[in-house]
């Protein structure tokens, strides 16, 4: 890992492992680089165990200090990767801790694409397997600009159900860079929301159709619905799913669900729980009640 410094037009390179008990200022923020170092080493190691090779951190991960410190700009950069040259991290917006992080973000997108699935993801699943790495070294982050709004929305969710948060880290790394856009990944997130509250829908799925095909097609087509949605909405459209009758044609299960999509475009200030609610009306079927007779 090395630390690059700029100021008054020069520049100097150091080697952060050696740099002893070194103290470096930058902006509003004290960083001991040695220190940054070990925190880094010791979670990608963590993380990546025998795939992280040694020059990765040793010769594709460079710190840098900019004159005058913080970046400017509501968007400037923490960090960056470039499949040529590696990962840099800008130091000056992030506290010490919260630059291990960032750290940790640029070297996933490097294990990324060492892994095979960086060129073949788009940017939400790009971003989405460095906001996971990032999220293990402890920095938690919100965005409002694309693709980072959506990814970081996914990963959210899928941090939030207990059947995906309490594997390993391994686990959840393969499961994310298993997929390569984002309906993969909101698929993902409903596949995780029945398995952690048991909402029926894989049970559903095998008494609709002993067809593979023309269930991941339905899967698919779920995914596309939900893919900006909150855990609630999936809930609720995936609870009225599960109520439809096996025998419904599953292209009227497809139109059910573009119906959905159509009106919440038409109408975007409506509530769109009821509109769930009023496009699957047809099809649910009522639920058990019980009587009691004396």
């Amino acid at each position: 890992m090395q630390l690059l410094i700029r100021a008054n037009g020069q520049q100097a390179t150091i080697a952060m492992d050696s740099a002893g008990n070194q103290v470096l200022e930058v902006g509003e923020y004290r960083y001991r680089p040695a220190q940054i170092a070990r925190k880094v080493r010791q979670l990608a190691t963590r993380m990546w165990g025998a795939d992280l090779a040694p020059e990765i951190l040793n010769e594709r991960l460079t710190f840098e200090a900019l004159d005058g410190g913080r970046p400017n700009g509501p968007w400037s950069d923490s960090g960056s990767f470039s499949p040529r040259s590696g990962s840099f991290v800008t130091l000056g917006r992030w506290d010490e801790d919260g630059s291990v992080g960032i750290a940790l973000h640029e070297l996933a997108h490097e294990m990324h694409l060492r892994g095979g699935g960086y060129d073949a993801s788009d940017g939400v699943v790009r971003e989405a397997v460095s906001l996971l790495a990032e999220r293990e070294a402890g920095l938690v982050r919100s965005f409002e600009r694309e693709p980072y709004y959506t990814a970081s929305n996914l990963v959210a969710q899928l941090a939030a159900l207990p059947a995906f948060a309490r594997q390993p880290f391994s686990k959840r790394w393969a499961e994310l860079t298993a997929v390569t856009n984002d309906l993969g990944l909101a698929d993902l997130v409903n596949f995780y929301l029945d398995r952690s509250e048991r909402l029926g829908l894989a049970r559903w799925l095998q008494r609709l159709s002993d067809d593979v095909e023309l269930r991941d097609a339905l899967l698919a087509r779920l995914a596309a619905t939900t893919l900006r949605y909150s855990l609630e909405l999936r809930r609720q459209l995936i609870g009225r799913l599960v109520r439809c009758d096996p025998r419904t044609p599953p292209e009227q299960l497809a139109y059910v669900l573009d119906s959905i999509v159509t009106l919440d475009r038409r109408y975007p200030n409506d509530d769109l729980g009821r509109i769930i609610d009023f496009c699957f009306a047809p099809h649910s079927r009522p639920r058990r009640r019980l009587f009691a007779f004396g």
